[in-house]
This record gives structure tokens, C-alpha cells and sequence, in this order.
């Protein structure tokens, strides 16, 4: 297990990468190892209110000196009014890695199937940066959802990857606008063949709960499914 500790991150780069989210890149010391899913706390003083909030990290671990974050910006949220006034120098105490939401390197299954949407893709990609390179010979597909075009992140690199990854399939899906991509919810394409699969789901309530169901009511077994659920 990889030792929880308590460091200092200095913000090195703030990017929107949508209107509701930012990228957050924070120089941190080299010696601090993670698992790829897994999420840290960052302290967040507001006037003399201090508060810890959990953010999943979406470098993959191989990115040593850099810890990179995908944040939500909420209108008058606690966090959100910090992290906008956020500036190059900044810094912020991170505790962590917490959490078991990783990649299941001991599944002997073909294919590992990854479903989030919003920012629960942040955990997602940090395990198929890690790993698909490790395993050639392993499907990794990746369903990801979001309202509108404009909230899909990583878009363009995602769809890169796959044109160079024999083994790697981005499926892209939006349920408030028409493209000639997929439209709907995540867990409307998860097709039926689902025997030798690892599924790893992340988002909101409902979408981890209503995926979790589909897949134990198609006969998935429960050790094959991993998932985190943010509130």
C-alpha cells in the first residue's frame, strides 16, 4: 500500500477546460506515489473557514513532480470561490492518496470497460494512461458522457489515442445535444456481451447505482465491478 502523507503542491498552470471546469497543475515533491484512481484532499481556507475536499487525480502515475486535478467550478461553492481567484504560485496543503477505486491488475478478463461522465472521467483516465501501454494484449474501452459537446473533456486527445492504440475504443456519448456520435446515457451502450469484462464506473449517484444494476441483472459478477461514486 503506498503511504498516505501530507505535502505542499505549488499551482504551475490554471486552464478552463470547459466553462464549469478547470485544470489544476500543482509541482509537487517526486517522492510522492499513488495508484492510478485514486483521489487526495486539499485544504481550502475561505476567510477564517478551512475545509478539507477530495479530488480524484487525473495524472497518471508515471508523471513524477506533478500532480494534475480536474475541478468543478459551482456557482458560490466553498471550493469554487478559492479556486477561481487561484493564481501561478499559489499554494495548497494536499493530503492522500486515499481510496481503492484502482485498476484490477490481477483480473485475468480481455477487456476492461470504463463508464463515467462529467468529471468522473478524471479517475478513468488516469487508469488507462497507466496501464493501457502495460497491456497490449487487453481491450480497454472507454464510454464517457457528458450534456453537450463543449463538456467533453479530453476530447480530442481521447480520440487520439485510440487512432493509435489498437486497443483502446473512446465512445463518446451526449444527452443534450445531436451529433453523429452516440446520444443518451453511458449505461444505454453497454451492449450484451459483457462475459470477460472488468467494468470500473465513476460519476454521480445515479448513474453508478443504475450501471452497477444493469450489469449485476445481465449476470456480471460483483468482483468484476469497481466504481466510485461522487456526491
Amino acid at each position: 500500500m503506498t503511504e498516505i502523507t501530507t505535502f505542499t503542491g505549488t499551482v504551475t498552470k490554471k486552464e478552463n477546460l470547459t466553462s464549469e471546469v478547470i485544470l489544476l497543475s500543482l509541482k509537487i515533491s517526486e517522492d510522492f506515489t499513488f495508484k492510478a484512481g485514486q483521489f487526495v484532499t486539499i485544504r481550502i481556507n475561505n476567510g477564517e473557514e478551512s475545509k478539507l475536499k477530495s479530488y480524484s487525480i487525473l495524472s497518471p502515475p508515471y508523471q513524477k513532480g506533478q500532480l494534475d486535478l480536474c475541478i468543478k467550478i459551482i456557482s458560490g461553492g466553498f471550493a469554487s470561490e478559492i479556486f477561481e481567484k487561484t493564481a501561478m504560485g499559489n499554494e495548497f496543503e494536499l493530503k492522500g492518496p486515499f481510496g481503492h477505486f484502482i485498476f484490477d491488475e490481477e483480473s485475468s478478463n480481455t477487456e476492461h470497460v470504463f463508464l463515467g461522465a462529467g468529471t468522473g472521467l478524471v479517475p478513468l483516465y488516469s487508469m488507462i494512461k497507466e496501464h493501457l501501454p502495460k497491456h497490449p494484449n487487453k481491450k480497454f474501452t472507454l464510454i464517457f458522457g457528458t450534456k453537450t459537446q463543449k463538456d467533453l473533456l479530453f476530447h480530442e486527445e481521447l480520440q487520439q489515442l485510440e487512432n493509435e492504440s489498437s486497443n483502446f475504443t473512446y465512445l463518446p456519448t451526449l444527452t443534450r445535444e445531436y451529433w453523429d456520435g452516440k446520444s443518451g446515457r453511458v449505461q444505454e451502450h453497454l451492449g450484451d456481451n459483457l462475459k470477460n469484462k472488468t467494468f470500473y464506473i465513476c460519476g454521480l449517484k445515479e448513474l453508478v447505482l443504475d450501471t452497477k444494476g444493469i450489469l449485476v441483472s445481465k449476470g456480471v459478477d460483483l468482483k468484476n465491478i469497481k466504481y466510485q461514486r461522487y456526491s
